[in-house]
């Protein structure tokens, strides 16, 4: 997963670098076809992240080729899909159905949170989390130790399927409320791609520093 979460990265910061161009060159059909590219991008990481979390879940929830940094924004194994609207431009021209859209969106993060918080309750101990891991690899296991971590590990699998869902669906919820001004949604997806890689320079500076 890192080797392909790096050229991700940089296949990112591209994308970035020519919407940003095309949005100053005001080049509305250009930046429809690269909004398209960037939500294609976007899909592909978490199809990635699905298939790394049928092997290994734990690493999938908590991945280790994030900086600490970049693990302080961690809810449910990514961004809070509510952050999304703090890349929304000034004044869209759809602010209600976007207030309304934000206020859906909070209330089915605390329901996950909550979702979370019981399932949490079940991780009595790291050795748990780590049978979790050992577990995904034999698949073949029958004491209860193993059961238990079965439980677990389905659970958070589900759980963190349910909040990728939210957090793409969040983002395709918000380029609908703003099709009315469409220079607007490529704002919006270069804001939410720049703050992305913003958090992880940042992340890898500090580690840097920390050498």
């Amino acid at each position: 997963m890192e080797a392909f979460f790096t050229e991700w990265v940089r296949q990112e910061e591209s994308l970035v670098s020519s919407l940003l161009a095309a949005i100053l060159s005001n080049d509305l059909a250009h930046q429809s076809r690269l909004v398209s590219l960037a939500v294609s991008h976007i899909e592909s990481f978490y199809l990635h992240k699905s298939r790394l979390a049928e092997q290994d879940v734990v690493q999938a929830f908590y991945p280790c080729y994030l900086t600490p940094f970049e693990r302080t924004f961690l809810w449910l194994g990514g961004f809070k899909p509510s952050l999304a609207f703090k890349f929304i431009p000034p004044e869209p021209a759809s602010s209600d159905t976007i207030m309304h859209l934000r206020r859906s969106i909070l209330a089915e993060e605390r329901d996950m949170s909550k979702q979370m918080a019981a399932l949490q309750e079940s991780l009595a101990a790291c050795e748990l989390l780590e049978a979790i891991r050992i577990f995904d690899h034999r698949r073949n296991g029958d004491n209860s130790m193993e059961r238990a971590a079965t439980e677990v590990g389905d659970g958070l699998r589900e759980l963190l399927a349910s909040a990728d869902r939210l957090r793409l669906c969040t983002l395709r919820a918000i380029m609908e409320a703003l099709v009315i001004k469409p220079a607007d949604i490529a704002i919006f997806v270069a804001n939410a791609m720049k703050f992305h890689l913003n958090v992880r320079r940042f992340g890898l500076q500090c580690d840097n520093r920390g050498d």
